[in-house]
């Protein structure tokens, strides 16, 4: 059976970008100036879509030009190697920071503005291992997917990627389906580029509870699905670290104040107990024993301009969040902001995609950039990877083979993608991915311990097994969350399985029945990949540093 007869539609493509978030866009403009065809697909608009859909106000990794290796050691030395790079390679990123500057031009060449209202260039500090920069970005979105278009790349938007093609052991395309018509449609690319964020959504979200279907993450929820990993997964591809998660974000509603939004430019907001005392972040756990939470942030004292940017930092971020306030009698100014309280509900940083110093994946042919790639995190890492990738990609390009496409493999997964629309069964998408945030929290939250942990796997193999085969869609779009549940459910069971290999205790990861670090683990990464539909783990240490020559002093 001829494909054209299998797909609904067939496109053909050089290079093939899966994610318009910023990583996304900024590598397939880089990569159409160098002649090839590219195709981005993304499953909502490129105009807001990625977690900085809705802008951002700052910008991390604006260092110095062409910083040296021996510079980026010393670095590691301070921070601390294992703490800062999460079991991702040293040398990839040492060549994001190296190539900082020149990213920052790249995204001005793209047409995104980059000084602030006033003309100057705000610095604030806010992320090792240097200064960040103050931006206000609510367009910026909007300003990079009018930059890819007018490159001559062609977007297929309200489109989901589904699962990847793989030929020898190399990627070779996509399946993808329509979020509104439900047409189904394959990819044949000479290379493809994983551009799609984080996972978040196996926790829970940010808004406060019992409201779980919402969708407040810290990111755009529509990118924090796992897509990416769960693609490469299935695939073969080698993830890292998946049994870490971060505890560093926070639980809120729209009465408080995000972090990053004070004490970024050497002025501090205040930190008071609920009547009026002035204390420190350190002493929080003893007051609150003492019945002093709440906790507020207070910025009463701060003068006007200083007042003006935190508006601004809201409107990039969370515009919503001021209108919100105002409604509900709420003056920024005046009033205080309740602290944000902690919990476990961010898969964030450490895991993701293995790659090397050149974002190549352990599949020949699949590249990763970005938020999905381990060890990665930040605007300024994803834009400048993005770069990177699509300056250099033509390279392999041009060597490679046509794409081979095995008919019987297309056909298995276009039954398996579409059976939600046919299906007669009365599970809701969210209905489950609820079911899946539920138990990632309870048997894996910041305290495992493997009665938990086998707990909550037999019970997602329950969710699997019962309930994944009678997932129902009533429409493309619906069907478009049911494959993100399918997603989930993928990540939710790496992560678990990944926790049940890691038997100690170290930085952000707790297990209550290994409480102390063993030495035999020091230095060493948990790595894992499905070989013949089995899943291999692998403990083993970090690839020796190789600096690669992007001819800073010519740039």
């Amino acid at each position: 059976m001829a494909l054209e007869q299998i797909a609904d539609k067939v496109v053909e493509t050089d290079l093939l970008v899966v994610g318009g978030g910023i990583g996304g866009c900024c590598a397939a403009a880089k990569a159409a100036e160098h002649g090839l065809k590219v195709t981005l697909v993304e499953k909502s608009k490129t105009d807001r879509s990625g977690s900085a859909s809705q802008g951002i106000d700052h910008y991390g990794g604006a260092f110095q030009r062409g910083i040296t290796p021996k510079e980026w050691e010393e670095i590691f030395d301070k921070i601390g190697l294992e703490r800062f790079s999460r079991g991702s390679d040293p040398s990839r990123l040492y060549r994001v920071y190296a190539n900082a500057l020149w990213g920052l031009e790249e995204l001005e060449k793209l047409g995104v503005t980059m000084r602030w209202d006033d003309g100057d260039i705000r610095s604030i500090v806010a992320h090792h291992p240097g200064p960040a920069m103050r931006v206000h970005w609510i367009n910026v979105k909007p300003e990079m997917a009018a930059a890819v278009r007018k490159r001559g790349v062609n977007v297929l938007e309200r489109t989901m990627v589904i699962d990847l093609l793989t030929n020898n052991n190399a990627v070779v395309g996509a399946t993808a389906v329509d979020t509104r018509t439900g047409e189904f449609t394959l990819i044949k690319a000479k290379a493809t580029v994983m551009a799609t964020a984080a996972c978040s959504r196996i926790f829970n979200p940010e808004t406060p509870m019992p409201w779980k279907y919402k969708f407040r993450y810290h990111w755009c929820p529509v990118s924090v699905s796992g897509d990416g990993w769960a693609m490469a997964y299935r695939a073969g591809a080698e993830i890292a670290n998946m049994e870490m998660s971060e505890r560093g974000y926070r639980f809120r509603d729209d009465l408080v104040m995000s972090y990053g939004n004070v004490g970024n430019e050497g002025v501090l907001s205040k930190l008071l107990t609920w009547d009026g005392e002035e204390c420190m972040m350190r002493d929080l756990d003893k007051l609150e024993k003492q019945g002093k939470d709440p906790f507020y942030q207070s910025l009463t004292h701060l003068p006007d301009d200083f007042q003006k940017r935190v508006e601004v930092a809201f409107v990039d971020e969370r515009m919503v969040s001021l209108k919100i306030a105002e409604e509900r009698g709420f003056n920024t100014r005046t009033h205080w902001y309740e602290l944000m309280d902690a919990r476990p509900n961010q898969l964030n940083v450490p895991p993701g995609i293995n790659v090397d110093a050149n974002f190549k994946t352990s599949l020949k042919g699949l590249y990763a950039i970005g938020d999905c790639v381990a060890g990665s995190h930040d605007v300024a890492t994803a834009s400048t990877s993005g770069f990177l990738v699509g300056d250099s990609i033509h390279t392999f390009i041009s060597e490679a083979d046509e794409p081979v496409i095995d008919e019987t493999r297309v056909k298995s997964l276009k039954e398996t993608a579409l059976t939600p629309l046919s299906a007669k069964g009365e599970t809701e998408p969210m209905e489950m991915e609820s079911a899946i945030r539920y138990i990632v929290n309870r048997y894996a939250g910041i305290y495992r311990a493997e009665g938990k942990l086998r707990e909550g796997l037999r019970r997602l193999a329950s969710l699997k097994r019962e309930f994944l085969p009678r997932l129902m869609a009533r429409n493309p779009h619906y069907l478009m969350r049911s494959l993100e549940v399918r997603n989930l459910l993928d990540i939710a069971e790496v992560h678990m399985l990944a926790c049940m290999e890691r038997k100690e205790t170290r930085d952000n990861y707790t297990r209550l029945d290994y409480p102390q670090q063993d030495p035999a683990l020091d230095g060493l990464y948990l790595y894992q990949r499905l070989v013949n539909g089995k899943l291999v783990s692998e403990f083993r240490k970090l690839e020796p540093m190789a600096f690669a020559d992007d001819h800073q002093e010519e740039r």
